[in-house]
């Protein structure tokens, strides 16, 4: 009778002649008889990232989430295997569904970030399947691309060429242009769209094509920089908020044409460039000149400025010059009539002096008895001459006689 040692991590199936199953997990030994049938199953491990899906044989389907261990059991599982769990980040979110076996009914449920989701057997997730990026052109959208299940919700942008653009005089353009938006109601992008990239897609062409047939080359040319303003994008706007997104702004990234058309703008912006670096040329030598007359005028100004103070300052010299000889003569003049004043003063003295000595000596002749009125005729001798002047009439007409 053979043995079969099972370890710690093995499992065995054991069928008797009767048909009957049995497990056996190890450690252990087992003595199997020549009527029965042994044969190790298969083990399956998942770890705490990881479920293990048992489908069975009467077609129900177990999802064990991890860590766990399962055995096959062939009689009662049709298939396991080992499904890696969904990580989800914060700006990240699951668009779940659940069918309810009661009712009948399926319901959906939005899961966010940040967890580990472990599907239910009766769940299953949102495919989304969007516009995506040319492998070979980034800025080229094809239908169907892109496939994913984590949506996020986070802002995000793409660029994208708007291609076959004419202008009101059919000149072909094709207009890069790049997007950023944000989705603003997951149910409403779920229920309103099914490929929101799309619908930008196409908006954005009609507010593109639109904008540029109302144009002509060269009015495009000189107003393109509106393609920078939200503006002149009411159908992505308006589809946006339909979808439940919002697109927070558009930035034109340029233009580009037809090899000839292309050729002859570059001859013009390389004309006006040569015309613009003269007239920049010609503006510099102007503020040169400018310049120059400028420090020359401020110069002057100084110069002027540094004359008229050396005129004022000469002005005060000669001024002070001028006061001090006025005071010096002043001075000098004061101490003549001093002089003048003392000199007649002293003679004034001495001549009141003589009279008041003449005075006393005529006091004293008086007193002694002599006639001072012959005393002073003997003193003055007889004149020669004696003009006697008479008056005669009155008022205005009287008249003067001279008499010798």
């Amino acid at each position: 009778m053979p043995t079969w040692t099972l370890r710690v991590d093995e499992a065995a199936q054991i069928i008797d002649k009767h048909g009957l199953a049995t497990i056996v997990e190890g450690p252990r030994s087992i003595y199997v008889w020549p009527s029965q049938i042994f044969r190790m199953l298969a083990r399956y491990t998942a770890d705490q990232n990881e479920y293990i899906v048992v489908k069975k044989r009467d077609g129900t389907v177990e999802h064990v989430p991890g860590p766990c261990v399962r055995y096959h059991d062939p009689i009662m599982m049709e298939n396991v295997f080992v499904m890696s769990a969904t990580a989800l980040d914060a700006n990240e979110v699951l668009v779940i569904y659940r069918y309810d076996t009661e009712s009948q009914k399926v319901s959906r449920r939005i899961q966010h970030g940040p967890c580990i989701y472990f599907p239910a057997a009766n769940e299953w997730l949102h495919t989304f399947v969007w516009h995506g990026n040319d492998p070979n052109n980034k800025t080229r959208k094809i239908p169907g691309v892109h496939t994913f299940n984590k949506l996020r919700v986070i802002p995000d942008q793409f660029y994208y060429n708007c291609e076959e653009v004419r202008t009101k005089d059919d000149a072909l353009l094709t207009v890069k242009v790049m997007m950023f938006f944000e989705i603003r109601d997951i149910e409403t992008m779920l229920n309103q769209t099914t490929d929101p990239i799309g619908d930008f897609i196409n908006s954005l062409q009609a507010d593109i094509i639109a904008f540029a047939s109302q144009v002509t080359y060269e009015e495009f040319v000189e107003s393109s920089s509106k393609l920078n303003q939200l503006e002149c994008y009411k159908q992505l706007v308006e589809r946006t908020k339909k979808v439940g997104y919002e697109v927070t702004k558009v930035i034109n990234r340029g233009y580009h044409t037809t090899d000839r058309l292309q050729k002859l703008q570059d001859q013009a912006v390389e004309k006006r460039s040569k015309l613009k670096v003269a007239m920049d040329t010609e503006q510099q030598q102007q503020d040169l000149t400018d310049y120059k007359l400028h420090n020359e005028q401020q110069q002057s100004a100084i110069k002027q400025a540094l004359e008229l103070d050396s005129a004022k300052h000469q002005y005060q010299l000669q001024k002070s010059q001028l006061l001090h000889t006025i005071k010096l003569t002043n001075e000098q003049q004061l101490e003549v009539l001093e002089r003048e004043k003392a000199k007649k003063l002293s003679e004034l003295y001495s001549q009141r002096a003589a009279d008041e000595e003449k005075l006393a000596h005529y006091a004293n002749l008086k007193k002694l008895g002599v006639d001072l009125t012959s005393y002073f005729v003997s003193q003055n001798p007889k004149p020669e001459h004696v003009i006697k002047v008479v008056a005669t009439g009155n008022g205005s007409g009287s008249a003067i006689h001279v008499h010798p």
